[in-house]
């Protein structure tokens, strides 16, 4: 019993090491971009929301039960190419407005009127609603879950072969090591040299990285296929 549970502790760090090593690299880039609207929180919940969907469609799917086919996983794709191009149209724009800003914000702090009862209320509401439902973490588990698709490729026989006790120990051991891959990625972000280099040139490896994280995601679910014979060829016949 307790080789067995030695053994099933070796198998879930190997699992879970080899198919989240890319995912330090990108949860730096998120760090790296923390301001007032991403935090820090927000990086941790979007991961753990990630890996717990990946852990949980894994399971079921160790159970026969195919929850989503790989070429639609694939198009979540889309996600991490979307942020690409966002992140550089934003720089973009954040260049240009720079001097703009300061002012707008100078002007906009004068002309701000008392908040009544009600008004501040719903402001605490909204504020509250926003740690729960906020786009950054909502950024950070579709970007995570679009990068799962080996993960689950792996996972599914991982949890096959295991017994219930088995999976338990798996996903307690997947959830340790999350968090401490929350904070090496933390870390990482924070150590000098790779914190100047990122600050200095994030503005061009963070739209290359996700555009090309989401086309290498496209191509190993077989998705662009997917949709050429699904839409093109329909189209043509």
């Amino acid at each position: 019993m307790f080789k067995l549970l030695i053994s099933t502790i070796i198998i879930a760090f190997i699992s879970f090491i080899s198919t989240n090593i890319d995912d330090i690299f990108i949860l730096m880039l998120f760090y790296s971009q923390t301001n007032n609207v991403m935090k820090k929180r927000h990086i941790v919940i979007g991961q753990y929301l990630g890996i717990g969907v990946l852990i949980t469609i894994s399971i079921i799917g160790s159970l026969g039960v195919s929850v989503i086919p790989h070429e639609y996983v694939g198009l979540l794709g889309l996600v991490p190419i979307y942020l690409g191009i966002k992140t550089y149209i934003d720089h973009r724009k954040e260049s240009k407005n720079n001097v703009n800003t300061g002012q707008k914000e100078l002007q906009n702090a004068h002309d701000v009127e008392p908040q009544g009862e009600t008004d501040g209320k719903r402001n605490r509401i909204l504020s509250f609603s926003k740690n729960f439902i906020n786009p950054s973490i909502i950024k950070v588990f579709c970007v995570t879950l679009a990068n799962g698709g080996d993960n689950i490729g792996i996972y599914i026989p991982l949890f096959t072969s295991m017994s219930l006790m088995g999976i338990w120990v798996t996903v307690i051991i997947f959830i340790l090591l999350t968090a401490i891959w929350c904070y090496i990625g933390l870390k990482l972000s924070e150590y000098p040299f790779i914190r100047r280099n990122i600050e200095k040139y994030k503005h061009i490896s963070v739209p290359i990285i996700f555009i090309w994280l989401g086309i290498f995601i496209l191509i190993e679910n077989e998705t662009i296929s997917f949709v050429y014979n699904k839409l093109f060829l329909k189209i043509m016949e």
